[in-house]
């Protein structure tokens, strides 16, 4: 009996392994890619099918700044960001945006960048990517969702992949050892908000746990005219079952309450209106008001540190999740064909 429980553990250490390194291998390995100069009507140096100012979803309705931006034409696919993969929400947390338009449905995507033409007849999906100035730095026909990291790591000088990682210490935190907030720890310190929505303490049962000390990303939300209706709002902080955070980018459109819901964790983000929380974690208020400094700590379900990533905050918390696969399994988020 005592073999085969040690036969089941190594199995299981096996299987995350394996998922550690089939994530490191589609982020780090290049493989055989190459691109072209010239395609149909669009080249590289001209300007990027889509990018600043571009049309995109709810509620953003315009792509805001971003480092780079990654295009996808595929008909049939419609999406943007972490929405159409797992790569999206790494490529948002190495600064860029990505996005997937289709060729059908009224869109001019296809005749803009030359699918039409007889000559690319045979191509059916094509990555485009876009530098910070809205221009084309590639073109990659034939290639797709799936390749887009292997693609930008052909493209060092947009697309930063050590922003992916995190760190082993941070001041007095270290990898290893117990957080300063722990499972069942009362919130009555942190204000009234938790309480306002009948969460006190932190729960308990939770495979593992989500701390951020950052600054609120949106002051004001909504008032996306001629979209929405309304003057923008004050965006105010609020708790759910899964957590509580001001949301981003605002409370319809706020998928990490779901998404956390759904991998069976639980979040905390500092509410601006209370100055316990950066101390806790080595953080100072001031820095975090600012906008010079924030981190995201990772526990797991007995509260012991996971992972440390400064300078990011709970919009990257699926890259973060994405390194843990033993305490968060994104399978379930996504289907095979969307990872």
């Amino acid at each position: 009996m005592r073999g085969y429980a040690v036969l089941t553990l190594m199995i299981g250490l096996v299987g995350i392994a394996a998922a550690v390194y089939s994530f490191y291998l589609r982020v780090y390995a290049p493989g055989e890619i190459a691109g072209v100069a010239t395609f149909g009507r669009i080249r590289v140096g001209g300007e990027a099918v889509a990018g600043h100012g571009s049309f995109t979803f709810a509620p953003y309705y315009k792509i805001p700044r971003a480092k780079f931006y990654v295009t996808v034409v595929k008909n049939g696919l419609w999406c943007s960001n972490e929405d159409c993969s797992l790569d999206g929400a790494l490529i948002e947390t190495m600064g860029g945006w990505l996005q997937a338009e289709r060729t059908g449905g009224g869109s001019e995507t296809r005749e803009e960048i030359g699918l039409d033409l007889p000559e690319n007849k045979n191509v059916e999906t094509i990555v485009i990517i876009g530098d910070g100035n809205n221009k084309i730095a590639g073109i990659y026909p034939n290639r797709g969702l799936d390749d887009v990291l292997p693609i930008l790591r052909l493209h060092p000088d947009l697309a930063d992949f050590s922003r992916l990682a995190g760190v082993q210490e941070f001041g007095a935190l270290k990898v290893g050892q117990q957080a300063s907030l722990q499972p069942g720890d009362s919130l009555a310190r942190f204000g009234d908000e938790p309480a306002r929505y009948s969460i006190r303490d932190i729960p308990t049962g939770k495979k593992f746990y989500l701390f951020s000390v950052q600054k609120r990303k949106y002051d004001m939300v909504g008032g996306h005219a001629p979209y929405d209706d309304g003057p923008p709002q004050e965006n105010k902080y609020i708790c759910f079952i899964s957590g509580c955070r001001y949301p981003e980018p605002d409370a319809p459109h706020d998928f990490l309450f779901a998404y956390i819901e759904d991998l069976g964790g639980w979040f905390f983000s500092n509410d601006m209106d209370n100055d316990e929380m950066p101390p806790l974690f080595g953080v100072s208020q001031e820095a975090v008001l600012n906008g010079t400094s924030s981190l995201v700590v990772l526990t797991d379900a007995d509260g012991i540190i996971r992972a440390l990533h400064p300078s990011k905050t709970l919009a990257d918390a699926l890259t973060i999740l994405s390194q843990h696969p033993d305490l968060a399994d994104l399978r379930a988020l996504y289907s095979p064909s969307e990872e």
